[in-house]
């Protein structure tokens, strides 16, 4: 919805007064929060049914959420999860063979969901002493199945003991929640209010200034967004945003940028990679000479889905794959895609409801992921 609202009053009293006028143009999309996001960040109890992992990823109301057991009376683990978070329950991020045994074994406990990034979570236990419940913040660690499930970073091919331990302590929920930003539509609360921060009072005018330097193309994948200058960030190199030294910019498009090291506060739409995708492809910018070239090119949450691939060594998929039917019209948009084969992996499952009317086999990335024996025979 349009809103036109006359601010002439407003400004009149602005210069009135003496006050510095200032223009905001900020690189990322701002998502509107709603109040369940809020409550999200503090943590929703609720039960097991209602938690959604059609993507393989944990969701709650179309929000990526992760989800843990607040009660530490069992086993006596409050108080030790107080002084070492990794002797309390584990929180999880996505299907596991944990959850699963807990279905077959019809154990259904009330979970707490939340997307916070802080990795704290609140706890409560039972006193023996004065027999009440008592509360408290721990930091908990992440499920190793959960990790494994989706290979998330390549975790799967971690030798079990020490390596999966170093990764657990590293693991960071900011980067976990950005790199599958674009399967939902709304961004943790947390990492919202981070987007306003740090920026110069004249930063509009220095990222203009950038843009127009290397005339609107990123200067990574070498785009062109003259036509499509929303999707055109300027980055900072050192990720401090208050630095404006032209040698600390560059211009890059926002899948690009959203890919950079320490990126957590970075939030790109399905919409906006798809579309990334279907411009590079009109540019001709999709040749694949190396796996590297395909993690580049692909939609960071299809990274677990590659390394499997890799290692099975299938041959070279087509990223962002638009399929069209007898009109010429685009219906479906696949991440990954062997055309020949008639087979992809899709995030939305509209375009993977669409691919299959044309004839293709199309997986989500949890079936790729957990059907990787019967995807690669038909990639060979």
């Amino acid at each position: 919805m349009k809103l036109d609202v006359d601010f002439s009053l407003l400004e009149q009293a602005v210069v009135t007064m003496g006050a510095e006028t200032v223009e905001i143009q900020l690189d990322d999309e701002i998502i509107p929060i709603e109040p369940i996001d809020k409550q999200l960040d503090e943590g929703i109890e609720v039960n097991f049914e209602d938690i959604d992992f059609v993507t393989g990823l944990a969701s709650y109301q179309g929000r990526q959420v992760l989800l843990y057991i607040k009660d530490h009376s069992y086993g006596n683990k409050f108080h030790s999860a107080l002084q070492e978070g990794a002797k309390g329950n584990k929180f999880h991020i996505a299907d596991c063979k944990t959850l699963e045994k807990m279905r077959r074994n019809g154990r259904f406990d009330r979970y707490v969901v939340t997307n916070k990034v802080d990795g704290i979570f609140k706890i409560s236990g039972h006193d023996k002493r004065t027999n009440e419940q008592i509360e408290g913040e721990a930091n908990l660690n992440v499920c190793q199945d959960c990790l494994e499930n989706i290979n998330y970073k390549k975790f799967a091919s971690l030798s079990k003991g020490s390596a999966r331990r170093e990764f657990v302590d590293q693991f960071s929920l900011a980067d976990f929640f950005d790199t599958y930003s674009s399967f939902f539509k709304f961004m943790p609360s947390g990492l919202a209010e981070k987007l306003t921060s740090g920026y110069t009072k004249d930063w509009d005018q220095i990222s203009r200034n950038i843009r127009e330097k290397y005339n609107y193309q990123c200067q990574q994948c070498g785009l062109d967004l003259n036509f499509n200058k929303s999707l055109l960030h300027v980055h900072h190199v050192n990720g401090v945003k208050s630095d404006n030294r032209e040698d600390n910019l560059r211009s890059l498009c926002c899948d690009c940028h959203r890919k950079q090291p320490n990126h957590n506060h970075m939030f790109v739409s399905h919409e906006q990679t798809q579309q990334i995708n279907h411009l590079r492809q009109e540019q001709g910018i999709t040749t694949k000479e190396s796996w590297k070239s395909v993690y580049e090119l692909a939609d960071p949450g299809m990274h677990g889905v590659i390394d499997l691939l890799e290692r099975y060594q299938v041959h070279f998929p087509e990223v962002g794959e638009e399929l069209q039917d007898e009109r010429g019209r685009v219906v479906a948009k696949l991440e990954l895609a062997w055309p020949l084969r008639k087979v992809g992996v899709a995030v939305d499952k509209a375009d993977a409801v669409a691919a299959a009317k044309l004839g293709w086999k199309v997986y989500s990335m949890r079936h790729a992921l957990i059907q990787i024996d019967e995807l690669v025979p038909r990639l060979r």
